[in-house]
């Protein structure tokens, strides 16, 4: 009797997946036997620490580029191809756009492979593994290198083990192992099926409130004997259908001997002198009998002469059977297979029913959607599936009212900025504060030259009053108001369009300035010379009203704007006013009306939450229309680095604008303002205009609608 594992494994769909995981998982297994002994079978887990778009494109990069360069790589055996894939994903992430904005070490690594009955690991950051072996769970080192990217990656430990019946492995990210605990881990993976094991621990990390990384792939071994008969290797099965130890389907039995008997040699040979190779111990060599030898070679021209008939039969098929679709000419998994075609049908019908037809064509295109997501399920990874997408995307965008406006660059920022806020200035001006330095910039937008107007310490005129560290903006009128860390309030005005100015600090009836504590401050100005102050204070339950006095020398005592203490107060993250105020609360947007929250105001849930763009992270809000209440209320949603925009009438979904591609001009804002578009002498309305600040730039587009 001849034994063999055959193994099964589990992993958590990309349609299960939490909104704020990052994760990739992958698993390949080659599509020819040959490869199999040779390479084994490839499981990947790239986990992040960080959520968001760019860091979801950073691991599928990473696992991507492992699983291609370790097949790739024939130069030597499977520690030193991993380790050297791993390192070229590393060099990949750091060299691309991908990795442009991920902090060191922020990506964790976890990569298996099983070849026969040898398992090989290797480890970075945040992502483990796990063997449970004899009803036991071997932990990890977990003074594993840090993850990627990383500029320290001399070399990669891959551990080389056997596997035995019954053993079970984990690749799973530390942020679940943390959450659901390793005994459930261990529980999971004895007694359940590997996909159920996956399924039960993710069921139990959402229930614990777990967010972020949760990636999780279950493998299982188990023993299949078969018997050898006429001195031929039978054919293995396994969960797989050509697992380590499996020969190749067979056209005859002679055909299968003779293909079997070619493989062998070949994988004998190399293993033979990899072996040798100083990094682990030689092999000890086994004499051949002449005989078997002998038998050997029979079978291998055997073998050669049954390659030449298929050749030639693939190539005369090729030839004579007219070509199909790109689809189907991707070597994929059957199910895969399955769910490109039902794609390509999905995705023609809706294309041809776009205009005259949309509901029925967004039907189709959310179809053509959910069978794409299956076959990117099943591991797949080719042209034909991204070009598939790109079509869906795009259709599903159209008629999503997503707009890839032309994007303007204003001003670039100096290396090293770190901007927060950004209000409009007069004379063209977009005022913003550089925290690295404790500067306030103004940014002339007509011919992006940047020149500094306040710093930390500028005193105002003649006097001895100066200004702490300036930690918050607002657009007043004429006036921007900086907010300095002793939580003072001071009023710039620009006398010209170099950057000159001049600084007052506001006086406050009965107060030095606001309560320590304080949240946003927002300014409004009714068209009428004169302005109102607006603060969340935490303290009071209350969000403050400053008002002018009547020749504008100071500000009146302030007075509660809520009709109510409100506690929510304390979690308002940011502040938005016209006629009415808005606050950013618990990723939601209210509307406080006649002193009182509006419960009938909500906005609504993108089109695309379902399926393209999965939740939200609203972090910044402004708006159109402050001498009016029928603007609109736009929204900068981090996770998916877009701008949403909503009515102000009933929170209806307008239109959301993101980059074309893979642009990252949305990737990190950290302030906005609108220029309102106004109106035609016909009444209709113009585009609004969005300017932007990032580390690197400030940027402006047309926010078009329709």
């Amino acid at each position: 009797m001849a034994t063999r594992l055959e193994i099964t494994h589990g992993s958590i769909g990309e349609r299960d997946r939490l909104p704020s995981s990052a994760d990739t998982l992958s698993v390949t297994r080659p599509t020819t036997g040959s490869k199999t002994r040779s390479k084994g079978v490839l499981f990947i887990l790239v986990g992040s620490t960080i959520p968001g778009p760019y860091a979801r494109e950073a691991t599928r990069l990473v696992a991507d580029t492992i699983r291609h360069e370790y097949y790739y790589d024939e130069s030597a055996g499977v520690p030193v191809c991993l380790e050297k894939a791993v390192k070229s994903a590393d060099r990949r992430l750091r060299g691309g756009r991908e990795g442009a904005s991920l902090s060191p070490g922020s990506l964790g690594v976890a990569a298996a492979v099983i070849r026969n009955d040898e398992l090989y690991l290797a480890t970075l950051g945040s992502a483990e593994a796990y063997l449970v072996r004899a009803a036991r769970l071997l932990m990890p080192d977990r003074s594993a290198p840090a993850g990627l990217p990383s500029d320290e990656i001399n070399s990669v430990a891959v551990w080389r083990g056997e596997l035995s019946p019954g053993d079970g492995l984990l690749l799973v990210s530390r942020n679940m192992t943390e959450t659901v605990g390793t005994e459930e881990l261990k529980s999971a993976i004895l007694t359940l099926h590997p996909q159920a094991a996956v399924d039960h621990l993710h069921h139990l990390f959402v229930a614990a409130g777990g967010s972020g990384s949760d990636g999780l792939i279950a493998v299982e071994t188990r023993e299949r004997s078969s018997r050898v008969q006429g001195g031929i290797a039978p054919t293995g099965g396994d969960a797989y259908g050509d697992l380590p130890g499996a020969a190749a389907a067979s056209m005859n039995g002679t055909a299968t001997a003779s293909r079997v008997g070619i493989g062998d040699v070949i994988d004998s040979v190399r293993d033979r002198f990899w072996d040798a190779m100083p990094r682990r111990d030689a092999r000890a060599q086994e004499v051949t009998a002449t005989t078997s030898r002998a038998e050997n070679q029979r079978r291998a021209a055997m073998g050669l002469l049954a390659l030449l008939v298929v050749v030639f039969v693939v190539g005369l098929v090729l030839v004579l059977v007219p070509r199909g679709s790109d689809v189907n000419e991707v070597p994929i998994y059957a199910e895969a297979d399955n769910a490109l075609g039902s794609a390509l049908d999905y995705v023609n019908r809706a294309d041809n029913l776009l205009t005259t037809e949309p509901d029925t064509a967004l039907a189709y295109y959310r179809d053509a959607w959910t069978e794409v997501k299956q076959a990117r399920d099943t591991g797949l990874a080719a042209p034909a599936l991204d070009e598939l997408e790109t079509r869906v995307r795009a259709g599903l965008d159209t008629l999503y009212g997503a707009h890839h406006p032309t994007i303007e660059r204003i001003a670039r920022l100096p290396e090293g900025s770190d901007p927060a806020y950004l209000v409009e200035g007069l004379n063209d001006g977009a005022i913003y504060i550089d925290r690295s330095s404790g500067t306030v910039f103004r940014a002339n937008t007509k011919n992006g030259k940047i020149a500094a107007i306040v710093h930390e310490g500028d005193k105002q005129g003649n006097s001895n009053r100066a200004i702490g560290e300036p930690v918050q903006l607002a657009a007043a009128g004429p006036d921007v108001v900086i907010v300095d860390d002793k939580a003072r309030p001071w009023r710039w005005r620009p006398s010209n369009s170099a950057g000159a100015g001049t600084l007052v600090q506001l006086s406050l009836q009965g107060r030095s300035g606001f309560e320590a504590d304080h949240g946003d401050v927002e300014a409004y100005d009714p068209a009428v010379g004169q302005y109102r102050m607006y603060v969340a204070e935490p303290s009071l339950n209350q969000i403050m009203r400053y008002q002018q006095t009547f020749d504008g020398s100071s500000f009146q005592e302030p007075s509660p704007y809520l009709a109510s203490q409100a506690s929510e107060v304390a979690d308002f993250e940011a502040l938005y006013i016209d006629f009415d105020v808005y606050a950013l609360f618990q990723n939601k947007l209210r509307r406080y009306r006649y002193e009182r929250y509006d419960g009938t105001f909500a906005i609504a849930t993108p089109p695309d939450d379902a399926d393209l763009r999965p939740g939200h992270d609203y972090r910044l809000v402004d708006g159109s229309g402050r001498a009016n209440t029928d603007g609109r209320v736009y929204l900068y949603d981090a996770l998916h680095g877009r701008i949403v925009g909503f009515d102000k009438v009933d929170g209806g979904y307008v239109g959301q604008w993101l980059p074309a591609g893979d642009g990252g001009e949305m990737e990190d804002v950290r302030g906005m303002y609108i220029i309102e578009g106004g109106t035609t002498k016909k009444g209709k309305r113009k585009d609004d205009t969005l300017m932007w600040v990032t580390p690197e730039a400030i940027y402006r587009t047309k926010l078009e609608v329709g």
